[in-house]
């Protein structure tokens, strides 16, 4: 991968839709929320330009990820709290806040959330830097820590079905999760990847037919691309839709 598109790919982990994660919350309770995903989009738009230089990446994602985390009452740590149903250990992109970001992963925990009925969800961030100097220097730190939650999860929770997920940069991570879990992999029911820099190879470990890996026509950055287009900040949209596809593997 070139390394600038690696950089952009690694600074622009920043889209979702609305809903709170935190363990101070119940995922049944957002999830009735129902919040506009299309209106949170329009915002995502409004507030990020179409093309952002990397100089400028981390000041333009603090402060937008802050201004709509306000806006919409999105909070931006996810702690799971004993055992669940079903678990989501989620990487978030470079530069977002807390442990799952603002924008990409709360919109698929509460579709999640919506889908699984009476059943319960915990989701586990990932505590890594998400720095532009860590993603350009091939760190896997964050690949490391979130097999390790893999691995802590199946200890504790035996009966839980996880799911690996990730965005942007974090997608790498699930990628080297993956290649550090090996044969414990057996222990992920499934993988989802939204806007991943390595979308052209396979998340390693798995059947493919349990990952699930979302990429939009003329996202630059899954083509390994140095521009970010609104095509990278709008996968709030595939929420419903990736819930969908993963009920079935955690049923």
């Amino acid at each position: 991968m070139q390394p600038l598109g690696l950089l952009l790919a690694a600074l622009f982990g920043t889209t979702a839709l609305a809903v709170p994660t935190s363990v101070d919350h119940t995922y049944s309770d957002l999830a009735r929320r129902d919040l506009d995903t299309n209106k949170f989009i329009d915002a995502v738009l409004d507030w990020f330009p179409g093309q952002m230089a990397v100089q400028d990446a981390c000041t333009l994602i603090g402060a937008g990820e802050t201004f709509l985390g306000k806006a919409f009452g999105i909070v931006p740590t996810a702690n799971s709290n004993g055992c669940a149903d079903v678990t989501i250990v989620f990487a978030r992109g470079t530069c977002d806040p807390g442990n799952v970001g603002v924008l990409a992963g709360p919109s698929f925990f509460g579709a999640v959330a919506q889908s699984l009925g009476g059943r319960t969800l915990n989701v586990q961030g990932v505590a890594y830097p998400a720095s532009v100097s860590g993603y350009l220097n091939a760190d896997k730190a964050a690949g490391q820590t979130m097999a390790q939650i893999v691995r802590d999860t199946r200890k504790a929770c035996p009966s839980t079905k996880i799911v690996i997920s990730g965005y942007s940069q974090g997608g790498l991570a699930v990628h080297n999760a993956a290649d550090a879990l090996g044969g414990d992999m057996s222990n992920v029911s499934a993988a989802v990847i939204f806007g991943d820099p390595m979308s052209h190879q396979p998340v390693s470990n798995i059947d493919p037919s349990n990952t699930h890996i979302v990429c939009h026509s003329g996202d630059s950055i899954c083509d390994q691309g140095a521009i970010v287009l609104p095509t990278h900040l709008t996968y709030a949209i595939d929420a419903a839709s990736s819930a969908a596809w993963l009920l079935p593997k955690i049923s």
